[in-house]
């Protein structure tokens, strides 16, 4: 199982592009939703279809103060797209005051992720734009205690100086919080979303000190069925240049997840250390 988190410092593109890496992993996935701004995927993507208020990351909150969020996590996953259950969302917030709430539900939801390890399922995580508080990534308003788990951390940014200068302070404090209080700050790199007339890749990476991972090319499109639903089928045909990048990056990104297993092998596996011996509320 692998957990890649997606994160920006300007809105825009992170929604998007965790739905194409799930819908385009190599095999079963789950998107988990969890922008304290609350989710779009259901009214968007989703169009609505089989939305209903019992299901959702909000209702988790209860599950966690009652002690039973271990036992119900699967039960608030639905099939991301059509009846496929390989392809499983977990709903995001419905209200964003909702997100006060959730301050005990980000460190249990680390302990949750054993549930689909059993399915071989790969986790992307759309953690939307960081919340920060007084010069530091927010652990009460921001799903922080997941970001700092994740095997691969991606920033994503769009190809447009105005989204590289407002990225470069979050560049570089989620590098000190991965380094700080996570796994390390190599689980970090840059997810590129093209634009037309863009900036070169290389150079966003040297002025953000990031390695790119992944980068998407300019596909109208696509994005605009995974942001609004698709009209037809063809819209999100594999063979469409946004899910065609989203597949091949999971080359790069399960390499680096792997590696720094290996790395991180003599003190713990970045799960393992969170929920080894502990079980829920343990």
């Amino acid at each position: 199982m692998t957990v890649v988190a997606l994160v920006s410092g300007k809105s825009g593109a992170v929604t998007v592009s965790a739905l194409a890496l799930a819908l385009a992993a190599p095999a079963r996935s789950v998107l988990a939703e969890l922008d304290p701004s609350g989710g779009t995927v259901r009214p968007g993507f989703q169009q609505g279809y089989g939305s209903t208020a019992a299901i959702g990351l909000h209702r988790l909150a209860t599950a966690e103060r009652s002690g039973t969020l271990g036992q119900v996590f699967d039960q608030h996953l639905v099939p991301l797209h059509g009846g496929d259950m390989s392809r499983r969302l977990l709903p995001g917030l419905t209200d964003p005051s909702q997100a006060s709430a959730m301050a005990g539900v980000w460190e249990q939801l680390v302990r949750a992720w054993p549930v689909l390890e059993s399915d071989g399922a790969d986790v992307v995580v759309d953690a939307g734009r960081a919340v920060v508080d007084s010069g530091e990534l927010s652990a009460v308003r921001s799903p922080a205690a997941v970001l700092r788990r994740a095997d691969v951390v991606l920033l994503v940014v769009r190809q447009t100086l105005t989204h590289v200068v407002a990225s470069a302070p979050v560049a570089a404090l989620m590098a000190r919080d991965l380094q700080q209080h996570g796994t390390g700050a190599d689980a970090l790199g840059l997810l590129l979303v093209g634009e037309e007339k863009a900036p070169p890749a290389s150079e966003i990476s040297q002025h953000l000190r990031l390695p790119v991972l992944a980068h998407f090319d300019w596909d109208p499109a696509t994005a605009r069925a995974l942001a609004h639903g698709p009209r037809s089928g063809r819209e999100l045909s594999s063979r469409s240049t946004l899910l065609r990048q989203a597949r091949s990056s999971w080359d790069q990104i399960g390499a680096l997840a792997n590696w720094r297993r290996v790395q991180l092998a003599p003190a713990a596996a970045p799960f393992g250390s969170v929920y080894q011996g502990g079980g829920f509320g343990g």
